[in-house]
């Protein structure tokens, strides 16, 4: 499993640093390494005090971690002083793991964490062992000494902070006075603007929730580039839920930890009784994946499916995969075909096709459709047109859509349901026609 070292100050309010850390790495099936700071005392409405983990206290917990697992990426958040600072600059540099660096000079709430020394070691410890640093507006007027208000300066800051060290730079739009919510990116490739929504009205644990993502994403194979481009749709999403559900000063986390959660939750108690139940004769050669869309899901970024597929080890059902969010696979295609005819059938599992399961299906008495790959314009997705056609044929989305295959094609079964709870018990009562 994919890991990233989170080394930030932990808020007792649960709402921002390590905890929104953790939350932000959970929905991309990445393990969080939680490492303390700073500890603070803050709630949604104030923050009144901090003070820095205890160097050698610090240290230890980093080297300790490192001693059972090197991670695939390091998220740097709340510095208390410079000499937390310098320390963990440190230790990064010896790391040889891309840092995403979060540089926390203010509280939501107004509380200064920023002093002349502090700031002298980010611009010579932290700065230029970040393979990313996202500082917001005041933050990078604060690193640069330049005032940044809009994408124009915030293209000059970026280039600055470059200069300093940074192999890259994201300055956050949430509080520009100009164009709010269109964050900039710098690196050697170039620039460009990711437009975006304003930051949610005292909201707290955006900045974290945002970075942590992007660290996620590196963990996970992505380039930088794209890390910040995944991580932004992921924000977007999460703050446009926060605003529709009234989660407010909670911010973006609480809403992203009550929806895609919520997936990971049901996929992986259904990859459990999937597992235990499937028998070898419905594994694909392909092997066999769970997809399950969040509701209103436009793309592959809105699809929770496993990272790895259900497939057969010495003979036996099993799989290794982690359910997560923004993988493209074809079971993940046919689930936004089929939400695109009725939004309320978010859920497919692929099955190795067979005449006799077939037959089953049809005895459970669920209804079927079908479609031929030789039929497809050469134009098209196959998973997207056929299930499409398959519906359109049909004139609703049936509980089972196959084909049988072509060249190259492994003929195949796809069930359809409204959730993974519903697909399982669609699965034992098809199975057990064919006791």
């Amino acid at each position: 499993m994919h890991s990233v070292l989170c080394i930030s100050g932990l808020d007792p309010a649960g709402h921002s640093g390590l905890s929104a850390d953790i939350r932000a790495l959970a929905f991309l099936g990445v393990r969080a390494m939680p490492v303390a700071a700073t500890l603070t005392v803050q709630n949604l409405a104030s923050f009144s005090e901090l003070r820095p983990v205890p160097a050698d206290l610090l240290s230890k917990q980093i080297r300790k971690v490192l001693e059972e697992a090197k991670p695939d990426a390091v998220k740097i958040g709340m510095m208390a002083n410079a000499e937390t600072a310098r320390l963990v600059a440190d230790i990064v540099r010896n790391l040889d793991i891309p840092a995403v660096t979060d540089p926390v000079f203010a509280s939501s709430s107004g509380f200064n964490l920023l002093d002349d020394e502090l700031l002298d070691a980010y611009r010579h410890g932290l700065v230029p062992v970040s393979a990313l640093l996202t500082p917001n507006a005041s933050e990078a007027s604060a690193l640069t000494d330049l005032e940044v208000r809009n994408p124009e300066t915030a293209a000059i800051a970026c280039k600055a902070i470059i200069e300093l060290g940074a192999k890259a730079a994201l300055v956050k739009g949430g509080h520009f006075s100009e164009s709010k919510g269109t964050d900039v990116f710098l690196d050697s490739e170039g620039k460009y603007n990711l437009a975006g929504q304003g930051a949610l009205q005292d909201s707290r644990g955006t900045g974290c929730t945002y970075s942590a993502m992007i660290a996620g994403h590196i963990a996970r194979g992505s380039g930088t580039r794209e890390a910040v481009n995944r991580a932004k749709k992921d924000m977007a999403r999460a703050m446009d839920i926060a605003a529709w559900q009234g989660y407010g000063g909670a911010g973006p986390g609480s809403a992203i930890n009550g929806e895609k959660a919520a997936h990971g939750y049901e996929m992986g108690n259904a990859v459990s009784e999937l597992v235990s139940i499937l028998p070898p004769g419905c594994i694909a050669e392909v092997g066999n994946n769970l997809a399950f869309g969040l509701a209103g899901a436009k793309g592959p970024e809105g699809i929770c499916s496993l990272d790895s597929r259900i497939n057969l080890k010495g003979g036996r059902v099993a799989t290794l995969g982690t359910p997560v969010f923004g993988r493209d696979s074809h079971v993940g295609r046919v689930v936004l075909a089929a939400m695109s005819h009725d939004p309320q059938i978010r859920c497919a599992l692929n099955l190795r096709y067979s005449a006799e399961l077939l037959g089953d299906i049809t005895k459970a008495g669920f209804t079927v459709g079908g479609f031929d790959r030789k039929d497809e314009p050469k134009s098209s997705s196959s998973m997207e047109w056929g299930t499409a056609k398959a519906i359109k044929d049909l004139g609703y989305v049936p509980d089972a859509i196959h084909d049988p295959g072509s060249c190259g094609k492994e003929p195949m079964i796809r069930l359809l349901a409204h959730d993974p709870g519903e697909l399982v018990r669609k699965l034992r009562r098809i199975l057990e026609m064919g006791q």
